[in-house]
């Protein structure tokens, strides 16, 4: 098929995914790579699954400007956003615990593999039948899963783990919140989407703290700590928050619904 603006917009959400594995395998692996460089190329792996984010999120408003809608372009972006929103953030995490955390290759693997391959079953499950109720993401998409592990990979408790809590054991805190934030992929539970809302309450507040608290955080860290990662711990917080609280602000009501048409969906099977 023909590729369309909007499909070379969404082939820079592609690009960003793989540059960011790119930047950990050459030059991250190198044996002579100091510890403080392993955590500088992370981080510009990060930025970079952020950066595809960008596109991601670019290739819709350039569609809706452009009157290009096609199915090509949907199965396109779910294939680019399978690259920098699982296959990147496995990268990540291998790199992370092998290069950082100091863990052997094997452990390093496992944590690595188990989010990536949780991503690849999301994905077939819904393609070969889709799950949508509005106002809400059946299970946690990937785009959050992969912000997650951007925001906790870069937080200053992973960096400073060993010798915050005096031992490499502590890494195994995150790679059990890994395994946790992976099984929410492939769970049913709701999480608020951005789209079929009315913005009030606590929704409202959320999102405004969220608009405010990530760029306060690149400021903040920026001018006053001269450091520009402490925007990951901001992000870091903000996500926990949305993980663990946000089904509170769901009516008891909505949640009835919700879980009903959940029961008839997974009734009708493949």
């Amino acid at each position: 098929m023909e590729m369309k603006l909007k499909d070379w917009v969404t082939m820079g959400n592609l690009l960003c995914g793989m540059a960011s594995g790119a930047v950990l395998m050459f030059p991250g692996m190198s044996p002579d790579v100091s510890h403080a460089d392993r955590i500088f190329y992370l981080q510009i792996a990060s930025y970079l699954v952020v950066a595809g984010f960008l596109f991601d999120a670019s290739d819709g408003l350039v569609a809706r400007l452009t009157k290009q809608f096609n199915l090509f372009g949907g199965e396109l972006d779910n294939l680019c956003d399978m690259i920098t929103y699982s296959i990147a953030p496995g990268f990540l995490l291998y790199y992370a615990f092998a290069q950082i955390a100091g863990w052997p290759m094997w452990a390093s693997g496992l944590v690595a593999f188990f989010p990536v391959a949780v991503g690849t079953v999301r994905a077939a499950r819904y393609n070969v039948r889709r799950a949508s109720f509005p106002g809400f993401f059946v299970g946690l998409p990937r785009t959050a899963f992969a912000f997650v592990m951007v925001a906790l990979l870069n937080s200053v408790v992973f960096r400073n783990a060993e010798e915050m809590f005096g031992g490499r054991w502590a890494y195994a805190i995150p790679a059990v919140v890994v395994g946790y934030i992976s099984y929410l992929m492939i769970s049913y539970k709701p999480f608020i989407s951005h789209h079929g809302h009315r913005w009030t309450g606590l929704i409202l507040f959320g999102l405004v703290w969220f608009l405010v608290s990530i760029p306060g955080g690149v400021l903040f860290g920026w001018l006053v700590l001269d450091a520009p990662e402490f925007v990951f711990d901001i992000l870091l917080f903000d996500l926990m928050v949305y993980l663990f609280l946000g089904t509170f602000t769901i009516p008891k009501a909505m949640k009835t619904e919700y879980w009903a048409y959940i029961k008839e969906w997974k009734a009708k099977g493949e």
